[in-house]
């Protein structure tokens, strides 16, 4: 009884998911013919995402360990244990923000259009691809003036919720690179909404802490391995916090 209800929340949710961005397909085509409209495209996200969380009887809660500063560009630094973490990020975290993943998700059919406009995809195999995705990134950054949001251990690990350590040094050159604070963002529930491995998931909280920003004006390229260390501290000690590890 537990799986057939498990299998008809999942379907129920993957509908809305599914019908809602059809929806918003056609005017996402006209907001990404010029990346003078993209915000508009995100903000299409944000409602893409936040009414199939409430239809799917996914209840947000974000908390804010300090008042993030106005009129500041910032890269989040999330753990990632689900797919349905980019969701979650995408319509929750504040700002104007694109994405960086893998390149695979340019290629989904619809849902690709993502990655080949506002966010950025990697190619992770292929050194000088990953090179080339953090340039663009950077570039991204200041033509939109938009956030950057990444998970950086790379890909979902397949022991999370535990978190891949050391992270992806990338994140962290652009930080420093650009000047801009870093900010942990921890995501403690999501693997219990969506474990796409074992098809499972279910309604219920899903609870975001936004850290407090780590400045990184000043630092350089030298202090990249710190600065991992204090994002990788963050977020795992509040995962240890609420029972998650």
């Amino acid at each position: 009884m537990r799986k057939f209800l498990t299998i008809l929340w999942l379907v129920w949710a993957g509908l809305w998911f599914v019908v809602i961005f059809l929806l918003i397909y056609i005017p996402l085509l006209f907001l990404f013919i010029s990346p003078k409209t993209y915000r508009y495209a995100h903000y299409l996200r944000r409602f893409w995402g936040t009414t199939c969380c409430y239809l799917g009887f996914i209840i947000p809660k974000v908390t804010y360990e300090s008042p993030l500063p106005k009129n500041q560009q910032f890269v989040f630094c999330a753990n990632h244990i689900s797919y349905i973490d980019i969701v979650c990020c995408g319509s929750f975290l504040p700002g104007f923000n694109f994405f960086m993943g893998k390149a695979e998700l340019a290629e989904i059919p619809l849902f690709g259009i993502w990655f080949r406009t506002l966010d950025i995809a990697v190619k992770r195999e292929s050194i000088r691809g990953s090179h080339r995705a953090y340039v663009e990134a950077g570039e991204q950054m200041d033509r939109l003036g938009a956030n950057l949001i990444i998970y950086p251990e790379g890909r979902i690990p397949h022991d999370a919720p535990k978190i891949k350590f050391p992270f992806k040094a990338g994140a962290f050159r652009l930080a420093i690179e650009k000047q801009v604070p870093i900010v942990p963002v921890t995501l403690p529930d999501n693997l219990d909404r969506f474990d796409i491995d074992n098809f499972k998931g279910s309604p219920g909280k899903m609870r975001m802490f936004v850290h407090t920003p780590i400045e990184t004006k000043g630092l350089s390229l030298e202090d990249i391995p710190t600065l991992q260390q204090k994002v990788y501290d963050v977020i795992s000690s509040q995962l240890k916090s609420v029972g998650v590890l």
